[in-house]
C-alpha cells in the first residue's frame, strides 16, 4: 500500500497564542529601549518584564535584540495611534490644508515611533545594529524631507531665494525626531502646541 502522508497540524489556537506572545514581548521590548536605552536592555529583560521565559523571547525572535528593535520600531511606525488629528483648515487657504496634511503626517509618525528613533540615534555610538538603525532613519528622513520640499516647489509655494535642497535640509531638521523629542518630552509641550509651532516654522523660513 502507498505510504501515506503525514498530515502537518495546525491549531488556530496555537497560531493565535504564539501571535499574542510575539506582540507581548515585542511591547515589552519597546517599552524598555524607550526607558533604558538599547545597550541597557537586555534579552532577559524584556523576558521578565513580558512574563516569559528568555527561551520564548528567542522563539518569538531569533535575531534578538537587534530583531525585536527592529519589530518594535516598524510596528510604531506604522501603527494607527498617535496623535490626535489636527483641525479642519480654514475654508479658501490651500497653504493651511497643505500644512495640515505635511504636519499632520509627519507628527503622527512621530508620536507614535519618535522616542525610539532617538534610542537608536543616542545609541549608535555604542551598537553597530543601532549604527545602522540610526543611518537607515536618516536616509529615509531626509528622502522624505525631500519629496515634501519637491510638492511645495510643485505648487509655487516657496519663496525665491529658497532652493529645493534648502527647503529640504530646512524640513529635514524642524520634523526630526530630535526635535520633536526636546519640545514633547523635554520642554513638555503638548501635540498642538508642537503642530503649531512646525506649521508656523515651516511658513516663516520657507514660505511666500
Amino acid at each position: 500500500m502507498p505510504e501515506i502522508a503525514k498530515r502537518t497540524y495546525s491549531s488556530p489556537l496555537r497560531a493565535e497564542s504564539a501571535r499574542r506572545t510575539r506582540l507581548l514581548v515585542r511591547d515589552a521590548a519597546a517599552r524598555l529601549f524607550t526607558d533604558r536605552g538599547f545597550v541597557s536592555t537586555t534579552v532577559r529583560n524584556v523576558a521578565e518584564a513580558a512574563g516569559v521565559s528568555t527561551r520564548t523571547v528567542f522563539t518569538a525572535f531569533p535575531g534578538g535584540k537587534a530583531e525585536l528593535f527592529h519589530e518594535a520600531l516598524h510596528a510604531a511606525i506604522d501603527g494607527d495611534s498617535g496623535a490626535p488629528p489636527p483641525r479642519a483648515p480654514r475654508d479658501g487657504d490651500p497653504v493651511e490644508r497643505i500644512l495640515d496634511q505635511m504636519v499632520g503626517y509627519s507628527t503622527g509618525i512621530l508620536e507614535r515611533a519618535g522616542t525610539l528613533m532617538v534610542t537608536s540615534i543616542e545609541s549608535s555610538g555604542a551598537d553597530p545594529d543601532m549604527r545602522k538603525f540610526a543611518e537607515e532613519g536618516a536616509q529615509a528622513s531626509a528622502e522624505n524631507a525631500m519629496t515634501l520640499a519637491e510638492g511645495l516647489a510643485a505648487h509655487e509655494l516657496l519663496r525665491p531665494e529658497i532652493s529645493v535642497q534648502r527647503a529640504a535640509d530646512v524640513l529635514f531638521t524642524v520634523v526630526s525626531p530630535q526635535v520633536h523629542s526636546m519640545l514633547r518630552r523635554q520642554c513638555g509641550w503638548d501635540v498642538d502646541e508642537y503642530r503649531n509651532w512646525v506649521k508656523a516654522t515651516i511658513r516663516a523660513s520657507l514660505l511666500h
